[in-house]
């Protein structure tokens, strides 16, 4: 019922001089007639910090500067460029101006600030990639289910952090940990952003996961049926 889709191409670029220059060439490469090359970092004066995308931004009309801070929404449909970015910060801009991203390429504030977002999407890899030989730990097919199961029945319009979709996302990690499935917070967090998750939605999902494996047992009512989890494994083998 509420599906959502990732359907832009995404890539994660090393910052260096190497890194940078690809990163912008496959930003330009994927833009359209009458598109705007946005340029996101975290705060205005990161900007000065970086003389090739300072240069690229002031000397080209279509290419925005757009911040954090500032607000995410996009000007104009185009790809995005975000420089040191982490997790959260592509889940603020996703739920602002997803429908405007026609591409999107990263470069991370620090390389494990991204790691699970880059297993999750598998995005084309500019410049050194060494950083991600080493990949975050794999999910539990049992884990991946189950979010997929609640990506299709909560309403990503609203925060789940109250209401039906605190109900169904707490419901489901509580009947994940008693069945002493693992839970990986990082891992499940870039799952639901390369998935669709956006805003907050996917860094609340990975408190509530650190939380519950802490031993808290958030409030919530029961949305599951006593079978969930049998459910659930059935789908991951394939038998259901």
């Amino acid at each position: 019922m509420f599906e959502r889709d990732v359907n832009y191409p995404a890539a994660v670029a090393s910052y260096d001089d190497e890194g940078l220059s690809a990163a912008i060439d496959w930003c330009v490469g994927h833009m359209a007639e009458g598109d705007t090359l946005t340029v996101w970092t975290s705060l205005k004066s990161n900007l000065s910090n970086c003389p090739q995308l300072e240069r690229l931004v002031t000397r080209h009309r279509n290419v925005d500067h757009i911040t954090g801070r500032g607000g995410t929404h996009l000007r104009g449909t185009g790809p995005v460029l975000m420089a040191w970015a982490d997790m959260d910060d592509i889940g603020e801009l996703v739920r602002f101006a997803g429908r405007r991203i026609r591409a999107l390429c990263v470069i991370p504030a620090y390389d494990d600030a991204l790691r699970p977002w880059v297993s999750a999407v598998r995005p084309a890899v500019l410049g050194d990639g060494s950083a991600w030989e080493d990949p975050t730990p794999v999910l539990d097919p049992v884990v991946v289910e189950a979010l997929t199961g609640l990506t299709g029945s909560i309403n990503h319009n609203n925060t789940i952090s109250a209401g039906f979709e605190k109900d169904m996302v707490v419901s489901s990690l509580l009947a994940l940990r008693d069945a002493g499935i693992p839970m990986d917070d990082a891992a499940m967090q870039g799952w639901a952003l390369a998935n669709g998750w956006s805003g907050e939605n996917p860094q609340r999902l990975a408190k509530y996961v650190r939380d519950i494996n802490g031993g808290t047992r958030p409030r919530c009512r029961q949305m599951l049926r006593e079978d969930y989890i049998d459910r659930l494994r059935r789908r991951a083998a394939g038998t259901e």
